[in-house]
Parts: C-alpha cells; structure tokens; sequence
C-alpha cells in the first residue's frame, strides 16, 4: 500500500508536533503508529491488511497504550480533589487537610409509654432498651431511665431512643504498632454510627479521636467508610499502643441511616421485658413523631464542596463560608445529622427565618380558621336543609289530617241529618202508639162497661148499639194508630239503616283514620324532634364558631406580637449586624425535607457558639418555614406503543428527583427539566414544561428563590396532548 492509498481511522488533523500528547484514545494511537510504521519500515514492509500480523500487534500495543493512558488519567485526576472521582479517592484527599468525611448517623426520636395498670414500684430500664419498629428496624434508648416511684394507671413516660443494633467484638493485642480491627458483618445497605462506639484496652475505655494526633494518650481512630469499617491505633508517638496479649472488647452500634427515619406511630411495642418485683410488667409503646436525623454516610461532592471551606474555618466560625461548612457537616451521636443548612445575616424581616416562620404560622391558622368555617358553613347548610325536608313532612301531615278532619265533618252532618230524620218518625211512631193505646183502653172500657150493663139486665138495645159503635170506633181508631205508628217506626228504622248503610264506607274509613291519624301524629312528633335536634346542631355549629374564633384570634394576637417584638429586634440600634441566623433541615423516610429536632438543633446551637466570634449572635432555627412548593405542570403526547401509566411513572421519578435535596438559593430552570425528562424518560412525542408557582419567584417562568430559601416539589399536574390528566 502506497502512501496515497493509506487511510487512516480518522481524518489527518494539523498540529504543531508530530507527538500529539493530547490525543490518547485508541483510534489515535492507532493512527500514529501505523504512519511511523510506514516512515520506518515502509521499504521492507507493506502488508498493510486488516488480517495481517502487523495490523494485529499495531492494534494489541494502541490498546494497551490506550488502557493505561486511561488509567494514567483516573489517577491524576483523584490527585485533586475539584477532579476526583471516587469515593475513596476523596476520603484520602480531604483526610490530608483534616476534614473527615461525615459517617452515617442514626435517627431519632422520642417514644411514649404508656402502663394502663400501672406499676407497684418504682423501676430502672436500663440503657440501650430496645424498641421494635417497621420493616425489622430496632431503635434503643441511648441513657438509663430511672422512675423512682410507683405508676398510677394509666401513667405515661417518655423515652429518648435512636435507631440501631449494638453488637460486641471482642479481640487480642498483638503489640505490633498501628494495629487495626475490622468491624465485621455490617450489611452493605447498613453503616457503622457515628460517634457510638466504645472500646476497652484490659477494661480500660480508650478515646476516639477523628485521627490520631501526636500525643502518647489511649485514643484511637475509626475509618467508617472502609468496606468493613477499621478502628487504628497508633504507634507509640501518635497515639499509645495496645500490648500484646490485652482484651480489645468494642461496643458498637450499627444503623440503617436515613432509612431508620420512620413515620408516626410506627414503633408500637418492646423487645426487652420489663420486670418489677420479679413479675413481668406490660406497657404500651407509641411514638407520636416521626423519627428524623438518619442520613447515609457523606456522598463525595458535598465533601469536595465543604472540605476547603471547613478547612479555612480551622475550627471556628467568622465568615459566613465557615458557618455553612460547619454546619452541613455537623453530627450529634444522639440526634443525628444535619441534612442541610444555610448562613445568613438578615437585614430585613423579609430575609429573617423566623419572622417568615411566624408569617407561615399566621398564614396556617388563618387556613385552619377558614376550614373550620368552612366545614361549618357546610354543617349549617345540611341542617338547614335538614329543617326544610322537616318543616316540609310536618307540613304535609298537617294538610292529610285537615283533609280528615273536612271528610269526617261532612260524614257527622250527613249521620246528623239522617239521626234527626229517624227521631221525628220514632216520635210519630211513639205518639201513634200512645194514641192507639189510649182508644184501645177506651174500647176495653167501654166492652167492660158494655158487659156491666148487660149484666145489671138492662136490655136498652139502642144504648147498647151505642156503646159497641164508640167501641167499635174506638178499636178501629187504636188499629189506624197503630199501623201509622208501625209505618212511622218503619220509616225511622230505614232512615236509620240508611244513615248506617249510606256512611259504612265512611265510617270504615273513619275507623281506618284512626291509624292514619296516629302515623300522622307520629310523624309531625318525630320530625318536631329532629327539628331540635338540627336547631341545637345549628346552635352547637355557631358556638364552635364563637369558640374557635375566639381561640384562633388569641394565638393570632400572640403571633402577632412576636412578629413585632422580632420586627423591633431586627431594627434596633444596631441593626443586629453582628447577628447570623442559621436554619437546617432534616430529611424524612422519603427522602424529603423536614423540620430537625430540638435536640438536634439544641446540639448545633452548642456546638457553633463554642467556636463562633465573641462579638456574634448565633441563632439556629427551623428551615422549614424557608421551602419554596414548586407548582409544576407538564403536557406531554406520549408514543401510541408505550404504556400511559409507566411513561407518566418515569416523568414524576425525574422530577421528583430533580426537586429533592437541593441547596438554599439553587434555582429551578425550565431548561433542567426538559434536558432531564427528555434524556431519561423514553416513549415520548413531545412536551411542554410550565411552572405555575408560586407566582411571586417566577422569572421568565424560571423559579428563583431568595438566597435563604429551598426549593421542594409543591404539586406536580401531567396532562395528556389534549389536555386530560392522566
């Protein structure tokens, strides 16, 4: 192959120098040394084939020259910690200017025992009193509780606990100098704690120091991130050496980490027993907040970031760069670590933590307030409605027993019509009877008188024609009365039967009216009762009005006046130039940010004002009042052979982990969520990315915080092409 015929793997580049340092990949090597092959041997060789031998031991040395100018590489590149990579490369390079990585520490919290029989004395648990929480996890007691008197029922104590199991190992000295000792059997996901562990030379308890110093003392050094952790002791000039043959017996506490951050009401019962008098004591375990403080061991780029810084405070705080490194990388064995913090010195109550703390307060209350309101207003409407539908029922029975009572007034005249009807023929019919009664008396008298005369021997036929016609008369007369007054009877009895029979319905329905009328009755009774009931509701409703009203106005009014004692403070005399504030945050099991504990922020309070100026006012505070919620919404057309519901999975896995652990005064960018969506988030078309609030840290739709302030995930929408949420 001539040299007009050679191709090379990449084009010819100009250069200054035939040897081209900067150009160490595998193609370039191989280019080179197949043009000096060519300028050197190029008389005696030509088999330039991509088979030939030559080609194939050109392409083993570009190879091997390429892995290790790779390696060459890595290895200047962990020689400086703004370059280094691993893990262990930056260990080494922050150790060289006494900056120890930050271990894992364990979460805390604080349970509630609870003895519903109580106790018949008093008792002592002892420390490291283990607790059971979720998914396997044991949280001990860090101190011994002693309770010098007996329970009453129902009593309650409360317990400070922190997550992890302790374990002992126990070894022997074999003199030599630096001697170390593996802590063995630590699962990969599990860490050794920070600042928990004890170890004893022949009963003696050694100190641990972060490394050992130039002093002949019994301390010792403990690398945490070594795969097993290694405890090192010195060697006569830094630090003294265990003698051969002693008993190292090492107490330490292993953890779970930010896992170890449980949520309320998880750890609910005791491994150990509690024994009084020789009898087994029950007690009930809660803990009514979530565990904070755990945090995983410190990740390489917050060292490289805050080892320099930490280095330049040389242990005390001026500048705000000092208070910043010394607080991120704070631990407290018992309340564990902080998870992020800020230095600020607030000129005006708008930059001031706490003042917006009192804001957010006020601003909760005033939520709490409408709520309530709320709900109340709901709760009136639904009684109120309540009565209606009463008022209503009770209107409706009102009108079915008028309508009743108009049908029974009209069947009462049409009896009363038909009764007088009857009485007026009854007393015909009686009179009749009178009448027919009388002329039969005077017929029988007038036979008996009739006989009498006959019998005396009168024979006077014209008096006795006489007196049998007047009897005769007189019986006829009392047979036409009696027939009148049987018609007249008649007619009453049918006057009667037709009342009875023409009002039988009538009366059957009256009769019928009865059940109707208590239904009836009942009902008016029954909604009349629910009607008090909704009425004292209602009163009941406005009362807690009045109440929460009252309460809410009250812590309102004392907020209000701590705002204007802090507003007074912020703007004295001297402005409080001298005055850093310093809010931390705390991560929760989700990984999410939280507020710290008192004890956590009691234990940096401590420790900043032991290395601060004598001049400055240090204050730690709660930084949960300084999170910004991040209101995003997100159109996306996703590809018709992808699943909806994993593509709309991926896209809240990228933004969410966007948002979490983000530092004081980072901005979000719109750019950052389309670059991170769109390169890990496969399936889709296209998408248009908005954030929609809060509307006050928006700048050319980018959010931008103030310099004290975070930015977290508020509420996040994803919609389909043509608007639909999925």
């Amino acid at each position: 192959m001539s040299d007009d015929q050679y191709s090379p793997l990449v084009p010819d580049q100009t250069f200054l120098n035939e040897v081209k340092y900067a150009a160490r990949d595998f193609v370039s090597i191989a280019d080179d040394l197949l043009r000096r092959l060519k300028i050197e041997y190029g008389t005696v060789y030509n088999d330039y084939a991509s088979t030939s031998q030559g080609i194939m031991l050109r392409d083993l040395v570009a190879w091997a020259y390429a892995a290790l100018t790779w390696y060459l590489d890595r290895t200047a590149s962990d020689c400086f910690l703004s370059t280094a990579r691993t893990r262990s490369a930056v260990e080494r390079l922050v150790e060289q200017i006494a900056y120890k990585m930050t271990p894992a520490s364990p979460a805390g919290t604080t349970l509630v025992l609870t003895f519903p029989g109580g106790t018949t004395s008093g008792f002592i648990m002892k420390d490291r009193w283990r607790f059971q929480g979720p998914n396997g996890l044991t949280f001990e007691s860090y101190a011994k509780i002693t309770q010098p008197s007996a329970l009453s029922e129902g009593a309650t104590i409360n317990v400070d606990v922190r997550q992890g199991d302790t374990r002992i190992l126990t070894y022997t000295a074999n003199g030599s100098k630096n001697q170390t000792y593996r802590l063995a059997n630590i699962l990969e996901d599990r860490f050794l704690a920070v600042d928990a562990t004890e170890v004893w030379v022949d009963g003696q308890l050694w100190e641990e120091k972060d490394f050992l110093e130039y002093e002949k003392t019994n301390h010792y050094e403990i690398s945490y991130l070594a795969n097993p952790p290694i405890i090192r002791f010195g060697d006569g000039l830094a630090g003294n050496i265990p003698a051969s043959g002693s008993e190292i017996k090492i107490r330490f506490l292993i953890i779970d980490g930010k896992n170890g951050n449980v949520r309320s009401n998880t750890i609910q019962s005791s491994i150990d027993t509690l024994t009084i008098n020789g009898q087994p004591v029950l007690f009930d375990v809660n803990n009514p907040n979530r565990a904070v403080g755990g945090l995983d061991p410190e990740d390489a780029e917050k060292a490289k970031r805050f080892a320099p810084s930490s280095f330049a405070a040389r242990g005390a705080a001026i500048t705000q760069q000092d208070y910043e490194a010394l607080s991120n990388s704070f631990v407290d064995p018992a309340y564990g670590a902080v998870a992020k913090a800020y230095a600020v010195n607030p000129r005006s109550f708008y930059s001031d933590t706490v003042f917006n703390a009192l804001v957010v307060d006020i601003q909760t209350l005033l939520l709490s307030f409408s709520s309530i309101i709320g709900a109340m207003e709901d709760s009136i409407i639904i009684d109120a409605a309540s009565l209606t539908t009463a008022l209503a029922s009770i209107e409706t029975s009102v009108d079915v027993l008028d309508t009743l009572r108009q049908q029974i007034y009209s069947w009462s005249g049409a009896a009363s019509a038909g009764a007088s009807s009857a009485r007026s023929s009854m007393n015909e019919a009686a009179s009749r009877s009178t009448l027919a009664m009388n002329l039969a008396n005077d017929a029988i008298n007038t036979g008996t008188a009739l006989v009498k005369y006959i019998q005396d021997g009168n024979t006077n036929l014209d008096h006795i024609l006489t007196e049998v016609n007047s009897m005769l008369v007189d019986i006829t007369g009392s047979h036409q009365e009696s027939t009148q007054a049987a018609s007249s009877a008649s007619s009453a009895s049918s006057a009667i039967e037709n009342v009875v029979l023409s009002n039988s319905d009538n009366i059957m329905s009256a009769t019928d009216t009865d059940g109707t009328v208590d239904v009836e009755v009942n009902n008016i009774v029954s909604q009349l009762s629910s009607l008090a009931i909704h009425i004292n509701n209602i009163q009941s409703t406005l009362s807690s009005i009045d109440g929460n009203f009252d309460s809410l106005s009250s812590q309102i009014h004392l907020i209000m006046s701590d705002m204007k004692d802090r507003i007074g403070v912020l703007f004295s005399d001297d402005c409080l130039s001298n005055y850093v504030q310093v809010p931390i945050l705390s991560l929760d099991l989700d990984g999410n940010y939280a507020s710290p504990s008192i004890g956590l922020r009691s234990s940096l309070q401590k420790y900043l004002d032991g290395i601060k100026e004598v001049t400055q006012v240090v204050e730690v505070v709660d930084g949960i009042s300084v999170l910004i919620l991040a209101d995003i919404s997100i159109q996306v057309k996703i590809v018709e052979a992808y699943v909806i519901s994993e593509v709309k999975s991926q896209i809240e896995s990228v933004v969410i982990s966007i948002l979490k652990g983000r530092d004081f005064n980072q901005p979000l960018y719109l750019s950052d969520l389309y670059d991170s969506i769109m390169e890990s988030s496969s399936g889709i078309n296209y998408v248009n990315i908005s954030i929609t609030g809060p509307t006050d840290y928006l700048v050319d739709g980018n959010l931008i915080p103030d310099s004290n302030q975070v930015i977290v995930l508020g509420s996040l929408v994803i919609k389909n092409e043509i608007g639909e949420i999925l």
